[in-house]
């Protein structure tokens, strides 16, 4: 292995450690419609910022509806592992074609 090729090696690795340390989160909430039925609640899963892996986002958020008919109650919130899984996926790939390609011709053609 070269110089270049470790060099890509270790910038990967870094990469992925860093978005370990500052993974992906989803939030899940619960609308209460207080006009609608009473006791319907709307569950809603969507992905939430990229944060701190000790501090994840924080629990209220301000409605974007008028403020009398809908509440927020923000339920756990957890680790978003398929985009955390898509990322180290494209950086492995990534780094292992930088290091195919930054390969000593020498070594490729034997």
């Amino acid at each position: 292995m070269n110089r270049k090729q470790k060099t890509c090696l270790l910038l990967g690795m870094a990469a992925i450690v860093v978005m370990g340390l500052f993974p992906p989160w989803v939030i899940q909430s619960r609308e209460l419609n207080r006009w609608g039925k009473s006791g319907q609640f709307k569950y809603i899963t969507e992905p939430g910022p990229y944060r701190w892996i000790d501090s994840p986002p924080p629990r209220a958020y301000p409605c974007s509806g008028s403020y009398p008919k809908v509440f927020w109650w923000e339920r756990p919130r957890f680790i978003d592992l398929y985009r955390l899984g898509v990322q180290y996926f494209v950086v492995a790939v990534v780094t292992s074609g930088l290091i195919v390609i930054l390969g000593d011709k020498k070594t490729r053609t034997q």
